[in-house]
């Protein structure tokens, strides 16, 4: 009689784990669906930026950003758009030297963090190449993955 409650108890687990593993596999898909689209959201700022493309700005950057520069200076999303329409701010290349890290914290909230080489204005309209370590924030609103805080720092 035990003898056939643990083989019943070995053949109900054997039915069950595939589920599981499908469950498994399910979520991680999820996870790495959600990755991709914080990846892109990264992917949009430093595109927007290099290219001036403010209407990719204004997709992927949250209304409340918090934009802090490795030189200590900070933006709002309307005062950095408005220095990079003006001139007054100039990126001329922004490429990571590899994929950035995404961190998923929450269904809503995702880190993003790497290095990314930039080339900004400089005196005279001179392009100022620097590297730059960097710590972005992203909230999902809406269903867009948006930058909420950006903070870097000069590696070179």
């Amino acid at each position: 009689m035990f003898r056939q409650f643990v083989l019943a108890i070995a053949l109900a687990g054997c039915l069950v784990a595939p589920s599981l593993v499908a469950a498994d596999k399910k979520v991680d898909r999820k996870a790495a669906k959600e990755a991709e689209a914080v990846l892109a959201a990264e992917k949009g700022w430093s595109t927007g930026v290099a290219k001036n493309d403010f209407a990719l700005l204004d997709k992927v950057l949250a209304d409340d950003l918090t934009y802090t520069h490795s030189t200590g200076g900070f933006d709002t999303k309307a005062s950095y758009i408005e220095k990079l329409k003006t001139g007054k701010a100039r990126y001329f290349q922004a490429d990571y030297d590899k994929e950035p890290r995404v961190q998923i914290l929450s269904k809503d909230t995702a880190l993003t963090f790497g290095r990314v080489k930039v080339a900004t204005l400089g005196p005279n309209n001179s392009q100022v190449p620097a590297t730059l370590a960097f710590l972005h924030a992203f909230v999902k609103r809406n269903g867009q993955w948006q930058l909420v805080a950006h903070q870097s720092a000069k590696v070179n």
